[in-house]
């Protein structure tokens, strides 16, 4: 979050009565319950419900195979995760240690817990082995294959975690939102493995009283505060929920009705009425609706009440958006951070990990989600294994209301106003445009200074992308520049960042507020559509930026028109991003640059602008899965002028790999490809 002090200055005096008020009690609740595990003395059995309801024989033969596979690694003591690869730890972990830096956690009281070190090391690894998503993999592989090995293997690793992470001792029980998302792996194992024989029942009851542990130490932790909530407090109450509804013992019927109203209370809260999470980030967007989509699943299960109408329809709205924003393919752009985050792992994430190399991955490829989404609400379309694991069969698709198309154009406008996307289609070309508020309004931690900037694709493949999260607390330097508004497509002047970004470990998850953004208008001229916005992150400067794009009829291209506006000289600086598997060139031309991008279709840019306009294709980094940077390119393009002042850029591109347009051959791309070109070009 950002430093409190300045979201203490963004809070009315109310609300921080409130929050005194509640940090007061919190202490006194966290005395309280933090007794109770240490006395020992309750007394719950684990109660099985129907989460599962799996159609084994609608899977697809591949499907199966992968989730068979990863279980015989996990088997085996190899751990595989989107980031870190495949990481051999034996068949009993060290699950206090980042295996990527060697550090490791003492196993220390909570209260002396130091979490994030600043020595090298991700404290995110821990957690990401901890969080135990691995075992209901093993579970669906006993029940597909009925081999006692998963079941055996699930069960020992349970159980020394269990052993190695004593309740309130060491890393993994700092963060309550690490707890939560164990705690629900756990019960979606025990679910699977269900019913369990006699001799089993004497581990059963370890793992039943261990799961009360943890609902004890969340409500001990729960991170929750009148002045911002966010997917940490959201994981928080789902895993509560999951908690009190697997549970049977005293107290649990109160409480499922207690997290319950909460779950359906943050859907109101966290998520716009066009189903965007408030964090302005598609991979929490992703983990968010997860956690959402875990809660309906267990509302149906619980059958006190039905899931309020309002809730399911904000879902639905959230499944809308990810099919809003989402690639043919079912992939979605990066936007803010990413960090890999799931409440159960999607065979898609299971493909990837076994069969993709890790420079070739990316957590935001999530077609089976998207399945999920078809089949609970008829939203979109995608494959439907994982959806059968919950009895889900094929809905008819619901008719989009959202897109406008204009006739005899060949283009489409869709536009998430609360959540600040747009996207303008252009026969196969998509430009998706960011004009997206500052997460949780001002007061989030997941922000980029991504304002104005888009994401460009041909065919379902991008040609201009986001660079993506690169990681959080192992390098801060590598975090600050992956959040800078020099990563993203968009206008950087005088080197100045759009909102503040924080030195030092205080900034790690902190940004200012200074960029207003405005809603995206959307319009009709008279040769085609556009849209438009602008933000205030230069009013330091004395200056506005505004970016309208549009699409022109009858012509392969979209136009960028960026106006700045105010007073003064100023040094600008746009910035455009390609994929690892792109390259470019850049060469002057009569009033501006003239680039050409490379691939399957060549891609043409004009630039206009203040004469003495300057180009080159510089090295660059893109990470599309949280803990690696791949080497790309980037276009960098710069000047200084008077404000007023504006920058024209035309892209357009030819239809098909045959264009004989300005074509270049395959082993031209090839050297370029390997050979990053540094010179610079100058109207």
């Amino acid at each position: 979050m950002r430093p409190l002090s300045q979201t203490l200055k963004m809070s009315s005096p109310l609300l921080l009565a409130r929050e005194a008020a509640w940090r007061i009690r919190k202490r006194w609740v966290k005395r309280s319950i933090l007794a109770q595990i240490e006395e020992q003395t309750f007394s719950v059995t684990f109660r099985n419900i129907p989460y599962y309801k799996p159609k084994i024989s609608t899977l697809s033969d591949t499907s199966r195979k992968l989730l068979i596979d990863f279980a015989n690694l996990v088997c085996e003591g190899r751990f595989q995760f989107l980031g870190y690869g495949s990481a051999d730890l034996g068949r009993q972990p060290r699950w206090n240690v980042d295996f990527i830096s060697g550090a490791e956690w003492p196993l220390i009281p909570l209260e002396n817990s130091r979490c994030v070190r600043l020595d090298g090391s991700d404290v995110k690894v821990p957690f990401e082995l901890s969080r135990l998503q691995f075992l209901p993999i093993l579970g669906k592989a006993h029940v597909l294959t009925g081999d006692v090995r998963f079941r055996e293997a699930a069960k020992d690793l349970l159980a020394h975690w269990i052993q190695s992470n004593p309740v309130q001792m060491g890393v993994n029980w700092t963060i309550a939102m690490e707890a939560a998302l164990r705690a629900m792996s756990i019960c979606f194992l025990l679910n699977l493995l269900s019913p369990f024989r006699r001799e089993e029942q004497p581990w059963l009851a370890t793992v039943a009283h261990s799961l009360y542990q943890h609902l004890l130490y969340i409500e001990a932790n729960i991170e929750f505060s009148h002045l911002s909530t966010s997917n940490h407090y959201l994981s928080d109450i789902v895993g509560l929920y999951c908690l009190s509804v697997f549970l049977d013992g005293k107290g649990m019927a109160a409480r499922s009705r207690e997290y319950r109203r909460r779950i359906e209370a943050e859907m109101a809260k966290q998520v716009y009425e066009d189903g965007g999470d408030y964090e302005a980030s598609t991979g929490y967007q992703v983990l968010v609706t997860q956690l959402f989509t875990t809660a309906l699943r267990l509302m149906r299960c619980d059958r006190s009440a039905p899931a309020s109408p309002a809730f399911v329809e904000r879902l639905r709205m959230m499944f809308r958006f990810l099919n809003t924003v989402a690639n043919s393919s079912g992939e979605l752009p990066q936007v803010g951070d990413c960090d890999d985050g799931r409440t159960e792992l999607l065979v898609d994430d299971i493909q990837q990990m076994i069969h993709s190399p890790v420079s070739e991955r990316n957590s935001l490829r999530v077609p089976q989600l998207l399945g999920l989404g078809q089949r609970l609400f008829g939203e979109g379309a995608g494959p439907g294994d994982d959806a059968a694991w919950y009895g889900l069969s094929d809905t008819a698709p619901i008719p989009s209301s959202e897109s406008q198309m204009h006739p005899g154009s060949g283009y489409a406008i869709r536009v998430l106003p609360r959540s600040g996307i747009g996207v303008l289609q252009n026969g196969s070309a998509e430009l998706l445009f960011f004009a997206i508020p500052n997460g949780i309004f001002g007061k989030g931690s997941h922000t980029h200074n991504d304002k104005l900037s888009f994401v460009l694709r041909l065919g379902g493949r991008e040609v201009v992308c986001d660079s993506g999260t690169g990681c959080y607390t192992r390098d801060i330097a590598t975090r600050n520049r992956f959040r800078s508004t020099s990563a993203h497509n968009t206008l950087l002047i005088d080197g100045t960042e759009q909102n503040r970004i924080f030195p030092g470990p205080i900034g790690l998850f902190a940004l200012g507020n200074e960029a207003a953004v405005s809603q995206i208008q959307e319009g009709r001229e008279a040769r085609g559509c556009f849209l438009r916005a602008w933000h205030t992150g230069y009013s330091s400067l004395g200056v506005v930026h505004t970016r309208t794009i549009r699409a022109v009829d009858g012509e392969r291209a979209f136009v960028i028109e960026d106006q700045l506006d105010g007073h003064g000289v100023h040094d600008f600086e746009l910035n455009l991003q390609l994929p690892p598997n792109l390259n470019a060139e850049v060469h002057a031309a009569k009033d501006g640059i003239l680039s050409r991008i490379f691939g399957d279709r060549q891609v043409q840019l004009t630039v206009d602008g203040p004469a003495g306009l300057q180009g080159s294709v510089e090295p660059s980094l893109v990470s599309m899965t949280y803990g690696v940077t791949v080497p790309a390119s980037k276009l960098r393009l710069w000047g200084r002028a008077v404000v007023p002042l504006r920058i024209t850029t035309r892209i357009s591109w030819a239809e098909a790999a045959a264009s004989t347009i300005g074509q270049t051959s395959r082993a031209r791309e090839s050297k370029i490809r390997d050979a990053v070109a540094t010179g610079v070009c100058q109207s």
